[in-house]
Parts: C-alpha cells; structure tokens; sequence
C-alpha cells in the first residue's frame, strides 16, 4: 500500500527558512485502505513518506476533495533546514 511517489511541498526547497514553519499538503491518490487505518498508524505512515529533508508531519485528515473518491488526505508538516 504505497503511498504516492511525490507531493506538492512548496518548503522542501533550498531556499526554505532555518526556523520550523507549518506546512499543508493537499494528497490525492492515496489508496483506498488508508481509511482503514488508525489515525497513528496514518501519522506514521505519512511521516515516512515527509521525512526528507527534516519534513516532520504534525497531523494527518481526510477533507473532502473533488475527485472519484471523493476525499483527498490533508497532511500538515513543520520543515527544518
């Protein structure tokens, strides 16, 4: 149950700040099976896929989203330099 290859991360980039700043990136594609899972459990899991670059996830939601199914995953994440 892979989660996607990339994600729309405007602070992964070298120019990003040296402080801790808060982030939100809007998932689409996530598999189904994601709903199964715990909220812990799809922390850790998006925390896997944020951990370059000192990316640290802070919280993981499902929020609707205009797609066929109809959700997207919203993941807030702070960025360390």
């Amino acid at each position: 149950m892979p989660l996607p290859k990339t994600h729309l991360c405007s602070a992964c980039s070298d120019d990003a700040a040296a402080d801790p700043v808060l982030h939100e990136d809007l998932v689409v594609g996530a598999p189904l099976s994601m709903e199964d899972l715990t909220d812990a459990q799809r922390l850790d899991r998006f925390a896997r896929k944020y951990a370059h670059d000192g990316c640290q996830v802070r919280e993981v939601r499902r929020v609707p989203y205009d797609s066929l199914s109809g959700y997207a995953w919203s993941v807030r994440f702070t960025e360390n330099s």
